[in-house]
């Protein structure tokens, strides 16, 4: 049975062989400025990297981050970013827990709503976030540095 939980040092190695099936192959970074980055992100109030786990194997990935709000009357908004299940282990409800997680720690803190993009080439993956409810609402854009 899978289970959800914030991301550890000994994950990295493993969710960086994840971030590669998204296709995020931008240079391999050092396990070390992997390990201050996830530092940074736990002590970060309103950012959590989870993962996945399935018979002590990192399966999924995703970072979750609440954002402070003006709008709807000044309630936060949380989105998630390297979202990703290994491809040997879709369609096992494996994602719809961990994005099901996620959901809760958001309604936890008062979010309107929670959102994600996604590459338009991953069609199973939209499908699967239809099934969860999420709605193709907006088009994304993004400016590269």
């Amino acid at each position: 049975m899978a289970i959800v939980r914030p991301a550890a040092d000994r994950d990295i190695p493993r969710i960086l062989e994840l971030y590669h099936q998204l296709g995020v192959d931008e240079g391999e970074p050092s396990i070390d400025d992997c390990k201050k980055a996830l530092r940074t992100i736990s002590t970060t109030h309103a950012q959590e990297l989870l993962v996945a786990e399935e018979d002590g194997r990192v399966v999924g990935t995703t970072m979750l981050v609440i954002v402070p709000g003006l709008a709807h009357n000044v309630s936060p908004w949380a989105v998630l970013e390297y979202t990703v299940i290994d491809e040997q282990y879709r369609r096992r409800s494996i994602g719809k827990l961990m994005l099901e997680y996620a959901a809760t720690k958001a309604r936890e803190a008062g979010c309107y709503k929670i959102m994600l993009s996604s590459n338009k080439k991953r069609k199973d993956a939209h499908r699967f976030y239809r099934s969860l409810g999420f709605v193709a609402s907006h088009e994304g854009f993004q400016r590269r540095f």
